[in-house]
């Protein structure tokens, strides 16, 4: 037999209509055929997944396993389709153009698990961003549509191609907006300023990363709420990252003791305040510094290491607390000095080892009162007068002169 002749013989035999017996019968050998050989192919494949440490061949066959048996059903309805003759063209290019996407989707996705999956993220530890990984997704899916479309219609794309970029430039045009922030969130992605689950501080906002999209990213601040922030606003923003470039981050509060606390005791006292707050990083160790002294309070900074930055805020309130019961243990006095005058004040924070006496009467702070200069050797009778109020008070006016 001449092996040569195969192929005019097979494009004869489709070149000419069968019977619907013989169409149906073909079709039908055809659909048991491929379902058989999908699962012979996919049970040894399965046995072969479950041999290996990883989870992406088995999430492989699970994405694959549909887009398969519509392969094959696709196949038997092509053969049908061209035994019948040229009767329906236009249906079996159809079938034919399916047949291509389904193909094309099928290797596109292999592709993605084998290459980005494994080789990138399992094998070099290289997690590519999702922004590009999407990008390159649909630049591989828009080349095989264009191919597929040309190859089987026969269209030529290129004035199409061409009368696209005429249609690219006004759109490009009216969406600088939202092109802006395409673009910044490729910038955002490719130099990884942040990623999700980071703390942030942007535009005054403060929140943890929840998404990075194409447009926008989403934060989710400490009250729960969702904040929005385009992608163009965060690139031109002044963006803190509290989780880089390790998760663990420093926090400072101050404390104000009274004027004569000696130093001493207040370090005590911070050493005790350590102690009682674990979740606090003993390494690097806390650390405490005298900021400032004024005449009437002395103002002390901590500065302390934390894990979790969604906890500072907590972890900040346990250590001011533990603190200010450590200064009661120590006999250092808090300073009652930044309190408005005329606040009502519990006389224990003036007065530490005060006992407790849920009896006792606040304090009420007086103004600050200017001390009055001594009076000049000579001076007249109406001076005098004017200049009383003034060492008094300084809220009265002078009296007028006579």
């Amino acid at each position: 037999m001449n092996l040569d002749r195969l192929p005019a013989l097979w494009a004869d035999l489709f070149r000419h209509p069968t019977s619907l017996p013989v169409a149906l019968g073909a079709a039908i050998a055809v659909l048991a055929l491929g379902f058989f050989a999908y699962r012979l192919l996919f049970a040894l494949l399965s046995r072969a997944a479950r041999a290996t440490q990883t989870s992406l061949d088995d999430l492989l066959l699970r994405r694959i396993r549909l887009p398969a048996r519509l392969l094959v059903a696709l196949l038997a309805l092509h053969t049908f389709i061209a035994l019948r003759g040229g009767e329906l063209p236009t249906l079996l290019k159809g079938v034919l153009l399916l047949e291509l996407a389904l193909a094309s989707y099928l290797a596109i996705e292999i592709a993605e698990t084998m290459v980005i999956d494994y080789w990138l993220a399992e094998r070099r530890k290289v997690q590519l961003p999702a922004l590009v990984r999407h990008l390159l997704l649909t630049i591989l899916y828009l080349v095989a549509g264009l191919s597929i479309v040309g190859a089987v219609t026969g269209v030529d794309l290129v004035p199409l191609l061409a009368t696209s970029t005429v249609i690219t430039v006004v759109l490009g045009l009216a969406l600088q907006d939202t092109l802006g922030n395409l673009f910044a969130g490729l910038a955002l992605h490719s130099e990884r300023s942040f990623g999700v689950g980071d703390w942030i501080l942007v535009d005054g906002i403060e929140g943890q990363v929840v998404y990075v999209g194409w447009r926008s990213t989403r934060l989710r601040t400490f009250s729960g709420d969702i904040v929005i922030l385009p992608n163009s606003i965060i690139a031109k923003a002044r963006v803190q990252n509290f989780c880089a470039p390790t998760r663990t981050c420093a926090r400072n509060i101050e404390m104000l003791v009274a004027l004569g606390a000696a130093p001493e005791a207040v370090e005590r006292a911070a050493q005790r305040a350590y102690a009682q707050v674990p979740d606090i990083l003993r390494e690097p160790p806390p650390r405490l510094w005298l900021a400032a002294v004024t005449p009437l309070f002395q103002r002390y900074v901590i500065k302390f290491w934390i894990a979790d930055f969604e906890r500072h805020d907590l972890l900040e309130s346990e250590l001011m607390k533990a603190f200010f019961r450590a200064c009661r243990e120590e006999g250092v006095a808090l300073s009652p000095a930044a309190a408005q005058p005329g606040l009502a004040v519990d006389p224990r924070i003036l007065d530490p080892r005060a006992p407790v006496d849920p009896t006792v009467a606040p304090v009420v702070l007086p103004a600050i009162v200017a001390v009055p200069a001594a009076p000049a050797p000579a001076a007249a009778s109406g001076k005098a007068d004017a200049a009383a109020p003034r060492q008094q008070g300084r809220s009265a006016e002078p009296l007028p002169e006579r």
